[in-house]
């Protein structure tokens, strides 16, 4: 290549999102949007409103960046998923970042609730999850994961993840995961791994008195992995057809929230 020839960077997509909502009646108070990530918010019938996140770039590779930023204030609810699944694709080296912030005023409650993420051959995501909530605030977090598309016959030879959450509650650290896995899906194929399984999904609940739906929660989902502490429920499920654990997951939150799925869910 000749001497001063300049290559153009490549184009990357950066979206931002912030939503504020505010009152008993879950009013939207502040709504800023720019970028490839837009907030829709449809007709429901719940008595809580329905965030929908749209990303118009089709998907993440690597260099892109996705900032959602929610906050409920004291008594508002809030519930927030995706349009459709995210779909992180090859990356030329760099990660594709999604950073999410959440606040919960007092009394207030946000269900976090997106579709799946897919991930292909070669991608590379690095996800946060950040949030800060009161005593008497309601949290649930659900993110399912899938590894390739097995229908399509696709397979991950090498795929990079990096996922961090923090949860505070009035400002004390009641909840920390990190998850980090750079390599093949042949290296995660053992039996203290994922085994033949190639979708998998984390469900947090916080709240006061949590640790007291865990029978509750087995019983709706005796196949499902959970657990509790203090204040804290925490459920585990894998399958191996990602269509199987999409059924039980909205099998399980429809009864668990004794409430509808936002409707981009069952589309």
């Amino acid at each position: 290549m000749p001497d001063g020839t300049q290559i153009a960077a490549m184009q990357r997509a950066r979206g931002r999102v912030a939503l504020r909502f505010a009152g008993e009646r879950h009013r939207l108070v502040d709504l800023h949007q720019s970028g490839c990530l837009k907030a829709m918010m449809p007709r429901n019938h719940a008595a809580e409103p329905d965030v929908v996140l749209i990303n118009t770039a089709g998907g993440l590779t690597g260099g892109d960046h996705l900032d959602i930023s929610a906050s409920v204030e004291t008594g508002a609810r809030l519930n927030i998923a995706t349009q459709t699944a995210e779909r992180v694709y090859k990356s030329t080296g760099p990660m594709g970042r999604v950073s999410v912030d959440l606040t919960i005023g007092a009394g207030g409650a946000i269900h976090w609730m997106p579709q799946e993420t897919i991930l292909f051959d070669r991608s590379a995501l690095g996800r946060s999850i950040t949030v800060d909530m009161q005593d008497t605030s309601e949290l649930l977090i659900v993110e399912p994961l899938i590894f390739g598309r097995r229908a399509m016959g696709e397979s991950l030879s090498h795929f990079s993840i990096s996922d961090q959450w923090r949860i505070r509650r009035s400002s004390r650290l009641v909840h920390a995961e990190a998850t980090r896995f750079e390599g093949g899906l042949d290296d995660l194929s053992g039996s203290a791994a994922l085994g033949d399984c190639r979708a998998i999904a984390t469900i947090l609940f916080v709240k006061d008195g949590a640790e007291t739906r865990l029978d509750e929660a087995r019983a709706i989902l005796p196949d499902a992995a959970f657990s509790a502490t203090k204040d804290r429920l925490i459920g585990r499920l894998a399958a191996s057809d990602p269509r199987l654990l999409r059924g039980r997951l909205i099998h399980f939150l429809t009864r668990f929230r004794s409430a509808p799925m936002p409707r981009v869910w069952t589309m």
